[in-house]
This record gives structure tokens, C-alpha cells and sequence, in this order.
């Protein structure tokens, strides 16, 4: 039954009456308020009928120091104490009014008083830090705004701490917060059996009513993505839908509004897996993955990862990627970041490295390796990208229970792909570039990093303002992530991006000074007393060459180790950034994660000076790529042939190497069009191959062979739409 009056509204009767059965006209009207939680209301209803107000802050004696000459209502947040004697003139003259919140609010229901003595006891008896609470409730609820409750409506929330749904409440809270008193517990429980929840009947254990209302809430889930309900208990299954409005399953409706701390917690309760609630009927369920947009029962979670395992051995990688992409979609809507999120996340990961892995060599023409490498959409650079973000995205696995079934078999998966399978590539991939060109004119028609400033010269010599900004060491893959960051952050600016074939041997000297002034003629590479030398125009390109060249043709040269505010003023600018190459160096065992964070700084960079700057066009180049070897591999250290005059770790040198020697023979046969007549390389493809005695043996990270990773480049263009 709905109340019929506000807590304002009542208070309001009682100060009337107080006021009409008081002997005097102008009566002093004494309100006890034990609790104190009326004063608002009191002092509200006391204004608008016209009379005074006053509280007593400390003790009622207060209220004495100032004689009332008119209608006067004097508040005590205290009960009325029979102890003293300070009032005994209002008394008789004047009202007394002995209502706390508790009272004041039974006497909102006028057509239920028997019944709503249950509201005032539950105040009464409510120890001290509950009964803030109580009044809290009742305060909302009977304030006036947003309607009248009922009875049982408020009696629910004041047994749930202002909760109206005793389903949800159970489903969330599980049993923090659930009464001691037994009697209340039955209460919650008769509430729960009225909502349909024929589960918990005849409970009394507090345990034993959360765990069965948590269980049946997962049944009616699971129903409601199609499972056969007659597989479960009577006493489980969900009563039909009425049909009537908008109707989804009590657990749904309550992951869908709580807040994201919440639903981390809860992805605790209802994944863990020593509460699989519907274990014995899911472990022998045909196809999990009907039921897969349900994502609370740990046993439904285990055996939708088993059922993914067996199709990934399966090769069944599409479906896998497919899955996984379903099951971390929503998971993620349900709870936010959680580990259960990240597995699946990875799972998509890896179902779609290995399919990349399983289908590369039917891309095309393999016998382009830098179109089969480097297009833009469906090269195979890819592949470097997708082992790139998987070892980024770490272990997710061991933020589970160990019972989950990923924590035995995920770091299998992304090992054999990142150590195993993606080896395997690299080393065919190698073996295509040897067979291109041994076969003469390998790169026919290609875009040549020597050639840049040559192709470009219409942009570059046009007097529009141009930032070039060239990067150690940014792979093809990187530098597809640093064109995807500047257009999320840039929307407005046109980003291309284009294969360009850098020189050979893929080396920093090389690749920088291939990136100066001067006709595609001009670039040289040959060998001076036994030192191989890039030069321009016949002169060596060294750091202080390649600024002076630079400084010459009108750019401004700034190192990322300097000011970078310092040349930012001039229209044509040309900025190096040397972090990846020292980092890759250096960093043996976690170079992936700080490349990452490298790519983000660049991006920062490039995009607050193309705003700053208003340029016309710019460009980001990159001098030479790298191959990135997985952490556990032996490396092949091979002797370099006695006539290398040159050696280094992937390349040696030399006027007299012929086609024996290791690798793959660059002579003037490559036609790569900057080699000396007289100047042999030697280059090695095998990616677990090195000469002997250079550099660490165990290194991750180098350059300087022929595999498409350390000389396929990708160049980006940005344009002011």
C-alpha cells in the first residue's frame, strides 16, 4: 500500500495540531527530534506557517536565553528526557511535538498504521552507525520528490540500505551488508522468493541465499542466449517473460549500470573458478559458443577457451580471430579491464598472427619482394607488426586464477608464433631476396631512398615550407603506427604512405647519408682503404658533411638531443631523431615495449610541430630498418671470408669477394646503381646468421643484411588537405 502523505506534509500536521490544542494564542511549540535528523523539514514547514525557528546547537538551555514573542517553534535534535524540568511552561501553554524521523514517517502511511509501526521499530532499533542510513532512506523516499512508495517497497530498501531490488542486491553485494538479525534475512528471502528467485525457499543460511540467488540469475542468463532450460533444476528455471516493455536477464541489467570499479569486482564473483555454478550441464554442451554472450559462469568461460584451443590446433584461425574478437567484446562491455579481457584480446592477437603466418606466400607475386614486403595494405610487413604488439601485450595469463585453462596453454601459442613460426618466415623471406637478386635488376622501378631528394625536388625546392623529419631505425611497421597516431591526432591532414627501397647495405652511415642534397648520380658507395664509404659528389658523407650539405641547400638542422625549439622558425627543416637505433642497441631483452613508447614521443612531437608550424608538407624518412630475433634463439656465427676487407655483423666488403662467400654478392651485376665497378658486399639473408666477433652473440636487434625488414622503408607524406 503507497503512503498517502510526505515526511513535510506530516510534519506540517503535527505543528498544526501543536499549535491549535496549545492553551496560549501565540504559542511556543517544543519539537524533540531524537536523532536529529528532522531539522531541515521542521524548519521549513515552521517558516512557512508563519512562525519563528529556532535550534538548539548545544543544549536545550539555549533556547531560553531569548523570550519568544510570537508564534515560535523551538527544535532539539534529542529525545525528550523526563530528567529535567525546562519546559514545563510550554508544556502548558504552548505544543510539544516528540516525533524523530522513524515516527514522522510511519505516520505517512494513514491507511496502513499497523503495519507501519514496523517503519518506526526498524529506526528505533537500528544501532548508531546504521541508523544514519534508516533515516537516509526514509528521507528520500517520503521527501516528496519522485512519488510516494509503498509500504513494502520502503521496507525493502530500509532492510537493503536504500536498495529497492533485493535481486540485484544479492547478485552484487553478495553477503556484505545482508542483516544479522534473522528475522530481516527472512524478510530478504521472502522478497526474493516473490521476485521469482524459487531457489532460495526455505533458506536460512546467509551463504546458502547468495550463492543459490547467484546461481539462478546465471540460469536465467544463459536461457536467455538460447540454452535449454530443461537441462536445469526445477527450482533454476527462469518464470517466461511476461512480454510486456523492455525485459533482459536481473544479472545483465545490473552489469549494465554499475560503475567500472564495480564491474571489476564483480568479474571476480562471477569468473572465478571455484564458483563455476552450472559446471556438470555446460562441461558436456555441444557447442559453447551458442552461449558465448553470456559471461558469467567460470565453467561456460573454460570451456569456451578450450573449444577456441582446439580449433586454433585446428587451423582454424579465422574462426578463431572471430571468436575471440566476440568473447573480448563482450567481456570488455561487461567489465571493463580485466584480465579475463586482456586473455581474449591476446587470443585475437594470436589467432590472427598465425593466419597471417599460415597465408603470406599467396600474396601476389612472391618474386616481388618489396611489394609482397612493403604494400602499404597487405604487405607482409604485418607480420613484423603483429609480433611487434604481441610481445607488447605481455603475459595476460598470469593475472588469472590458475585454474583458468589460458594459463596453461597461451604462452605455448604466442611462443611457438613469435619464436618458432615467425623464424620460419623470416628465413624463407630471406631466401626470396637472394633469389630476386641473383637473378639480376632486383628492384627495377622502385622508389630509391638515394633518390629521394631528386623525386621530391617540386616539393623541396618549391619555396613551401617542408619539415623532414628522419628517423634511426623506423621499420616499415613503425613507421605505419607513427602515420596511424598523426592521423587519430590530425584528422584534418592528408597521411601517405609509400615503399621506398632503402641502400644497401642497410647500415645508419648509408641510409643517412642516401638522405642529404644532390641528384640520384651524385650518391656513391665504394671502398677507401678498406673502409666502405658513402660519398656525394665524390666527397665522403660523414655527420658534419651531411649538416654542412643540409645547411647549404637552406634547411635547419636540429638533433632530438638539442633544443628542439631551436631552427623550428625556418620554413625548410630537417630533424633527426636517433632514439630507436641507440635504444634497439642497448635494450637486449624489452626494446618491443620501449620502441612503443618511443613511437608515441615522435607523434607527439611531429604533430605539436606541423600545428605550431603550418606546414606545407612533411615528411618523415627513415635511414634503414631492423630485424627484431625472438629471446630464445641460437645465432649461427659463421667466419667471414678471408677477402672481406670490411666486416661487420650482417655485411662484409671487399674488392675480391666472390659469389662463395656468405650471403648474397651486391656488386655492380645488383644494378642497384650507387655501388663502385670494384666494390663488392656481401650481405646475409639468414636472419639467425652473423659474422664472428662482432657485437654480442644473443643481440635481438640489428641491420644491415637484406632481409625486407632492415632495407623495405616506409616513407610518409603529410599534406594540408
Amino acid at each position: 500500500m503507497p503512503a498517502t502523505k510526505t515526511l513535510p506534509e506530516c510534519g506540517r500536521d503535527a505543528i498544526e495540531t501543536a499549535i491549535d490544542e496549545a492553551a496560549d494564542d501565540d504559542p511556543v511549540v517544543l519539537w524533540w527530534d531524537d536523532g536529529g535528523y528532522l531539522r531541515d523539514i521542521v524548519e521549513s514547514v515552521s517558516r512557512s506557517l508563519g512562525c519563528e525557528f529556532h535550534a538548539a546547537e548545544q543544549t536545550p538551555l539555549e533556547l531560553r536565553a531569548d523570550a519568544p514573542r510570537d508564534r515560535t517553534v523551538w527544535y532539539v535534535p534529542r529525545a525528550r528526557s523526563d530528567d529535567v524540568d525546562w519546559f514545563k511552561d510550554v508544556e502548558n501553554t504552548g505544543g510539544v511535538v516528540e516525533q524523530h524521523i522513524g515516527k514522522l514517517a510511519a505516520r505517512c502511511f494513514e491507511n496502513d498504521r499497523l503495519q507501519a509501526a514496523s517503519i518506526r521499530t526498524a529506526y528505533e532499533d537500528a544501532d548508531e552507525s546504521e541508523r544514519e542510513q534508516v533515516a537516509k532512506t526514509l528521507f528520500q523516499e517520503l521527501n516528496g520528490q519522485g512519488g510516494l512508495p509503498t509500504l513494502q517497497g520502503l521496507q525493502t530498501k530500509i532492510v537493503l540500505d536504500g536498495h529497492d531490488d533485493p535481486v540485484q542486491f544479492v547478485l552484487e553485494h553478495g553477503t556484505e551488508n545482508l542483516p544479522d538479525d534473522t528475522e530481516d534475512l527472512l524478510k530478504i528471502r521472502d522478497l526474493l522468493v516473490g521476485k521469482g528467485v524459487a531457489a532460495v525457499e526455505g533458506v536460512t543460511d546467509e551463504d546458502a541465499l547468495v550463492t543459490r540467488t547467484r546461481r539462478w540469475a546465471v540460469a536465467e542468463w544463459l536461457v536467455e542466449e538460447g540454452f535449454d532450460k530443461s537441462l536445469l533444476d526445477a527450482e533454476y528455471q527462469p518464470e517466461p517473460s511476461s512480454g510486456l516493455g523492455i525485459s533482459r536477464p536481473e544479472l545483465q541489467s545490473l552489469l549494465s549500470k554499475v560503475e567500472p570499479e564495480r564491474a571489476e569486482e564483480l568479474a571476480h564473483v562471477y569468473l572465478d573458478p571455484s564458483a563455476r555454478f552450472w559446471h556438470d550441464v555446460l562441461r558436456t554442451y555441444d557447442n559453447p559458443w551458442e552461449l558465448a554472450d553470456c559471461p558469467v559462469d567460470a565453467s561456460l568461460e573454460h570451456e569456451l577457451w578450450d573449444e577456441w584451443t582446439q580449433s586454433f590446433h585446428a587451423g582454424e584461425y579465422e574462426t578463431c580471430a572471430n571468436r575471440a574478437s566476440k568473447r573480448h567484446q563482450r567481456l570488455e562491455t561487461t567489465y571493463g579491464d580485466v584480465p579475463w579481457t586482456h586473455v581474449w584480446e591476446q587470443a585475437v592477437e594470436v589467432a590472427n598472427l598465425a593466419h597471417e603466418l599460415e597465408t603470406w606466400e599467396e600474396r601476389g607475386d612472391t618474386t616481388d619482394i618489396v611489394d609482397l614486403y612493403g604494400d602499404v595494405e597487405d604487405g607482409t610487413w604485418q607480420i613484423d607488426n603483429a609480433v611487434f604488439n604481441l610481445i607488447i601485450s605481455g603475459e595476460p595469463e598470469c593475472d588469472l586464477p590458475e585454474e583458468h585453462p589460458a594459463t596453461a596453454t597461451l604462452d605455448d601459442l604466442r611462443t611457438s608464433l613469435t619464436e618458432s613460426r615467425y623464424l620460419d618466415y623470416l628465413g624463407d623471406l630471406g631466401d626470396l631476396v637472394v633469389d630476386q637478386i641473383e637473378a639480376g635488376s632486383p628492384f627495377a622501378g622502385e622508389n630509391y631512398a638515394h633518390q629521394f631528394f631528386d623525386q621530391e625536388q617540386e616539393y623541396l625546392q618549391s619555396g613551401q615550407s617542408v619539415a623532414l623529419f628522419i628517423v634511426d631505425a623506423l621499420r616499415f611497421d613503425l613507421a605505419h603506427e607513427l602515420a596511424e597516431s598523426i592521423r587519430r591526432e590530425l584528422p584534418s591532414l592528408e597521411v601517405d604512405e609509400n615503399a621506398w627501397v632503402g641502400t644497401l647495405p642497410s647500415d645508419t652511415e648509408f641510409g643517412k647519408a642516401a638522405l642529404t642534397p644532390g641528384s640520384k648520380f651524385s650518391f656513391n658507395i665504394e671502398l677507401d682503404d678498406g673502409e666502405l664509404v658513402p660519398e656525394r659528389n665524390g666527397r665522403e658523407i660523414n655527420n658534419y658533411q651531411r649538416k654542412k650539405l643540409l645547411k647549404d641547400d637552406g634547411w635547419s638542422y636540429i638533433m632530438q638531443s638539442e633544443d628542439h625549439e631551436s631552427g623550428w622558425g625556418d620554413t625548410r627543416v630537417a630533424y633527426y631523431w636517433n632514439d630507436l637505433d641507440k635504444a634497439g642497441e642497448e635494450e637486449l631483452t624489452d626494446f618491443e615495449a620501449l620502441f612503443s613508447d618511443r613511437i608515441e614521443k615522435i607523434s607527439d612531437i611531429i604533430c605539436e610541430k606541423i600545428e605550431q608550424g603550418e606546414w606545407d608538407r612533411a615528411y618523415i624518412l627513415a635511414d634503414h630498418g631492423f630485424v627484431s630475433l625472438p629471446q630464445s634463439v641460437d645465432i649461427n656465427d659463421i667466419h667471414p671470408p678471408d677477402e672481406a676487407e670490411k666486416v661487420t655483423r650482417r655485411w662484409v666488403a671487399g674488392e675480391k669477394i666472390d659469389e662463395d662467400a656468405p650471403g648474397v654478392l651486391l656488386d655492380e651485376n645488383a644494378h642497384l646503381g650507387y655501388l663502385d665497378e670494384d666494390t663488392k658486399i656481401s650481405a646475409l639473408a639468414d636472419p639467425i646468421q652473423r659474422f664472428r666477433n662482432q657485437g654480442l652473440p644473443d643481440a635481438r636487434f640489428y641491420h644491415g643484411g637484406v632481409l625486407p625488414q632492415e632495407f623495405v622503408l616506409n616513407f610518409v607524406t603529410i599534406t594540408q588537405e
